[in-house]
């Protein structure tokens, strides 16, 4: 049936389509964007690491938690791992942000993300929130 295309009926409601609540985004004031960014992460940050990933954090004076990920070609693979990992990253930051402090994070991912399932991976961030969230809570103590 080369060439066939379905006929669209006239009767479809665009406006059924279920509504984005804003607390399910990562606004662009929460991400870094800019090199100036990731370069003062990079200068002078604390080091969460494991088999998975290792987090660099800085704190900011924004109020709220910004990420950056580096997620390169040689520890990912190819573009459909990096992406999937990337996924994880967002989504996983996305449902803690709130309850971390005001601190610019950079996640680099390592050789075992590649082989890693998703439910690995986000154990595995969720580990590095709670000891970026102590090291911070730590550092305002003193």
């Amino acid at each position: 049936m080369r060439g066939y295309a379905p006929e669209i009926n006239g009767d479809i409601d665009l406006t059924d389509r279920p509504s984005i609540n804003p607390s399910q985004t990562l606004p662009r004031r929460c991400r870094l964007t800019r090199p100036a960014e990731f370069s003062r992460v990079f200068r002078g940050s604390t080091r969460s690491s494991d088999s998975l990933f290792t987090v660099l954090a800085r704190g900011n004076t924004s109020g709220e938690a910004r990420l950056g990920m580096a997620i390169s070609r040689k520890a990912s693979g190819n573009a459909v791992e990096r992406n999937r990992i990337k996924r994880v990253i967002r989504e996983s930051f996305r449902m803690t942000r709130i309850g971390l402090p005001g601190v610019d994070l950079v996640v680099m991912s390592r050789t075992g993300a590649r082989v890693a399932d998703n439910s690995r991976l986000r154990h595995s961030l969720e580990g590095h929130w709670r000891r970026i969230l102590g090291k911070c809570a730590e550092s305002s103590s003193r």
